[in-house]
């Protein structure tokens, strides 16, 4: 069979349950011998390398059994603590690390183990999105091989995240704003079709929405990797793939969450129905790429 498909698959830490309910979807139907490539970055990671190991339904339980039952992945912060978590950034350029992805780690290597032997071995190209922090540019990894330390180093938002990892040569793709996924695979694609997954809409009236709490974070990011950072990440503040950019593109698929789960959700029922949604817009993938099939054959 012609693999003629390639899945994006963006982060978002507690919202990346959606996407793996779209990805639980694609595995039920058994996707894989279309699939040429997945790209994915951040929770997206996480959810592609248990898609490949087709455990994606144990990959989304993380979301709903183990991190809310582990207080410590997203930590309830006083304000007292808080403050003195900033003024040691800012005065000592310490992380905050308060997210552990090391407890991720233990669940991807020993309690839910990922099948990686199967990962290197599938004919399906896998790279994850990652943000150099000596030359400020976005990489892809592959990420078949080391498949853990990769899918970490995407995931690893600074300041906030902990890890085993001290030696950060890459962190979290996403920390960037970018069109990477768009101007990389989407535009020199055009005979592939192509699935897009965001954990939320992404608009440009979403990204205004949250803008002074963004600032804040880029303020953050900048004193822990520099100046020039900052700089860079101000000028292209609403450079992201939209949703709206993708409707002149005929072969890409573009589905989003939009139940409203928040990167930090604490209520499982919350969860639970990103999930749902997910699955029913995997669904819609489904039917959209019979049409699209449909149209190929007609022309």
């Amino acid at each position: 069979m012609n693999r003629d498909v390639i899945i994006i698959m963006e982060g978002g830490t507690i919202q990346g349950v959606f996407s793996a309910g779209v990805a639980a979807i694609l595995q039920k139907e058994n996707l894989y011998p279309r699939i040429d490539s997945i790209y994915a970055v951040s929770s997206g990671a996480h959810n592609a390398a248990y898609f490949l190991s087709r455990k994606i339904d144990v990959g989304a339980s993380i979301y709903h059994d183990y991190l809310l039952k582990r207080h410590s992945f997203l930590k309830h912060l006083s304000f007292k603590v808080i403050l003195k978590k900033i003024l040691q950034l800012f005065f000592l350029g310490r992380s905050f690390d308060v997210i552990d992805l090391a407890y991720i780690e233990d669940l991807e290597r020993d309690i839910l183990p990922l099948d990686l032997k199967r990962i290197n071995e599938t004919p399906i190209k896998f790279f994850v999105r990652v943000f150099n922090p000596k030359t400020r540019k976005i990489e892809y990894l592959d990420a078949k091989t080391n498949t853990i330390e990769k899918i970490i180093q995407s995931a690893k938002v600074p300041p906030y995240a902990f890890s085993r990892t001290h030696k950060d040569l890459y962190f979290d793709g996403g920390i960037m704003p970018t069109k990477s996924f768009l101007n990389d695979i989407v535009k020199k694609n055009p005979d592939k079709k192509i699935i897009y997954i965001f954990c939320d809409k992404k608009t440009f009236r979403r990204v205004t929405r949250y803008i002074m709490a963004d600032l804040l974070d880029v303020l953050f990011k900048t004193r822990y990797l520099g100046i020039r950072y900052g700089l860079k990440h101000l000028f292209n503040i609403y450079n992201y793939t939209y949703v709206s950019n993708l409707k002149k593109y005929p072969n890409v698929i573009t589905v989003y969450d939009s139940t409203g789960n928040s990167k930090r959700e604490k209520k499982k029922q919350k969860i639970l129905d990103a999930y749902e949604h997910g699955v029913s817009r995997g669904k819609y993938v489904l039917e959209k790429l019979r049409e699209l099939d449909q149209k190929q054959k007609e022309s």
